[in-house]
């Protein structure tokens, strides 16, 4: 290994004892801390890939890095004064001014690195509207804003990039990846994939089945769409293949299991955290609130699969085509503790921080139990550094997400975009619903989810709570649809992810897990509409939405794939449409009518004559150029 290479590793390394250190032993003073971690971040994004690099392009890497311990050595040795300073009032020397460009044209580059191009051009846009804003029409125009005035907003105060986002990315959700990383390695991975096939591998349709409960778990922990892809998709979409489903479906399931994998709780990925900032409600609240929908966009995936299966009459795994899950779930099984910990620490009103922690020692302390799970002294130093370079993806965007947060304060375009959302809707909450959710879609097209939620959560949310809606259900709203962007085509990055795995179509997959979600697609809206299913009523509101919203969700699952208990006809399918979007509906009389009409839809199909394809003596086709696996040819996930 190169000594550049020892450098960044190093970099890693250190910024996560950095984090234990503020936490554990003596916390440093705000904004250097802010400014160490993000200079650190900054550096290992242009070094990631620096041996990688020559000529011209390795020289740009060293001087952004240079530039990096520029700003930031200038600004730590200058913490006193910024610490006493009184905004707007002490103007910045033009030494803070030099340092503040360095560091907002480095954020600029660090974010076109780890977060694409998207983000990058709606930064650059809210930037040059800060300096022109004075020559464009009063309507949406502003005052103007100086450089001096700019850097002071940006760098020397907490309305900037050194603001909300990134504070939340610091106090902890640094530290719930670092948990998510330590029980991946020590094999949480797989004990996840293990307990997914314990708990579905030989039902109708297994493989797919356990594919959507893994991926769901593993993304409950790890944060991305893409990385939970990769992670349980080496395993899960080869033995879908080899089990009869085809490529683009066994692809679009690992798309749309895995791109939920941030709704569910405990961790949800970072966007909730911000979240709890944005909201001032804690996380218990927010956990609790995004349970049921999480669960139904679940089963809506699930309902799709096992109606799938039916159609074409997939089978489940038999005995000895199962992996040996019994004797990795016993050797693992103890890994769940760290879990419960986790939860119940939060649930008592402990500090987010402090139950990742306590949950990361747990995590160290059981893995020592088995060999299969023992975290050695190198492992803990590769958590470490995975840890620190699993944070670069949510950090840049974050601080970028600070930068366009302090224009929009500062400018007052936040305001004057809420009153146009209001005015273009005239007043509808349907179309206001719609025009934040086409915003989630656009914005979260190549672009991290968390960035994605800020920026419209910024911008539209006070819209959507002028409207009277709960403030929870405004911004799981939000969340929800930039997350459904990493399934929507045309740019949809869990789909491509999914489908490069399994050697097939990327845009075929894509429009594969676009239909598999659809039935998630009204999920958003019911709870708009209803806020019980955001655990925002009464007991018995909650069940019965929950269990109107589920029977709908099969109604529409059935429609898309043909089938319900029987193959569909076209009248059935629409039927059961119909149906299926009135039980979704808040009021109680279309639950009743809805329920009625499906309910009646159903009934007609158990009676009339039986003449469906998947009658036929089909015990579950099995691709001609391939046999059945026995067990020992079943990969293995590494963990």
């Amino acid at each position: 290994m190169k000594p550049l290479q020892y450098a960044i590793r190093g970099v890693a390394i250190a910024l996560t004892l950095l984090q234990l250190w503020t936490i554990l032993v003596e916390p440093l003073p705000l904004i250097l801390h802010y400014v160490l971690f993000l200079a650190a971040t900054l550096i290992l994004v242009f070094g990631e890939t620096l041996d990688q690099r020559t000529g011209l392009q390795r020289i740009i890497d060293l001087a952004l890095i240079a530039a990096t311990i520029g700003w930031a050595v200038f600004m730590a040795l200058n913490i006193e004064r910024y610490v006493t300073r009184i905004a707007f009032v002490d103007r910045p020397t033009t030494g803070d001014v030099i340092a503040g460009v360095a560091l907002i044209v480095t954020l600029f580059e660090a974010t076109r690195r780890a977060a694409g191009w998207g983000l990058f051009v709606i930064a650059l846009l809210f930037t040059a509207y800060a300096f022109f804003g004075n020559v464009l029409p009063i309507s949406i125009g502003h005052s103007g804003m100086s450089l001096s005035r700019f850097i002071d907003v940006q760098v020397l105060s907490n309305n900037g990039i050194f603001g909300i986002p990134l504070g939340a990315v610091v106090s902890y959700i640094f530290f719930f990846i670092l948990f998510a990383t330590f029980l991946e390695i020590s094999g949480g991975g797989q004990l996840f994939i293990d307990l997914a096939f314990w708990l579905t591998g030989r039902t109708r349709g297994g493989p797919a089945k356990s594919a959507v409960i893994a991926s769901g778990l593993m993304g409950s922990i790890n944060g991305s769409a893409v990385a939970n892809v990769v992670g349980t998709g080496t395993f899960t979409i080869p033995l879908m293949r080899r089990f009869g489903y085809k490529p683009p479906f066994a692809a679009a399931v690992e798309a749309a299991s895995s791109t939920g994998g941030q709704l569910m709780p405990p961790i949800m990925g970072a966007a909730a955290f911000v979240m709890v900032e944005l909201t001032g409600l804690d996380y218990v609240t927010i956990l609790l609130g995004a349970a049921v929908p999480a669960l139904l966009y679940y089963l809506a995936i699930l309902f799709a699969v096992d109606l799938t299966a039916k159609r074409d009459g997939l089978r489940g795994l038999k005995g000895d085509e199962m992996p040996d899950v019994k004797t990795g779930l016993w050797k693992r099984l103890h890994l769940l503790l760290p879990l419960v910990i986790l939860v119940y620490m939060m649930i008592d009103g402990s500090s987010l921080a402090m139950a990742a922690i306590y949950a990361l020692a747990a995590t160290v302390a059981v893995s020592m139990i088995t060999r299969e799970t023992r975290l050695t002294f190198w492992k803990v130093v590769e958590g470490f550094e995975k840890s620190a370079m699993s944070i670069l993806i949510v950090a840049v965007p974050c601080a970028m997400a600070g930068l366009i947060i302090g224009v929009i304060v500062q400018t007052g375009i936040g305001l004057k975009f809420t009153g146009f959302i209001l005015a273009l809707s005239e007043g509808s909450l349907l179309l206001s619903l719609i025009a934040v959710m086409v915003a989630c879609i656009i914005l979260g097209m190549g672009m991290p989810t968390v960035s994605a939620y800020i920026m419209v959560a910024i911008l539209m949310a006070p819209a959507l709570t002028q409207l009277d809606l709960y403030i929870l259900s405004v911004h799981l709203f939000i969340f929800y649809f930039a997350l459904l962007s990493f399934v929507t085509p045309p740019v949809a990055l869990a789909s491509y992810a999914a489908a490069a795995l399994a050697q097939t179509n990327s845009t075929t997959t894509g429009w594969q897990a676009f239909k598999l979600t659809l039935p998630g697609f009204l999920i958003p809206f019911a709870f708009a509409y209803n806020p019980a299913l955001v655990m925002n009523g009464e007991w018995w509101e909650v069940i019965w939405v929950t269990a109107t919203c589920a029977y709908g969700i099969f109604g529409i699952a059935g429609a898309f794939v043909g089938t319900h208990f029987r193959r569909s006809t076209t009248i059935e399918r629409a039927v059961a449409l119909v149906a299926a979007i009135l039980l979704i509906s808040p009021e109680g009389i279309t639950d009743i009518i809805g329920a009625v009409l499906m309910t009646g839809m159903l009934a007609w199909q158990l009676q009339r004559p039986n003449d469906d394809a998947e009658a036929s003596a089909k015990t579950g086709p099995q691709p001609a150029e391939t046999r059945e696996p026995s067990v020992q040819e079943i990969p293995r996930h590494a963990g």
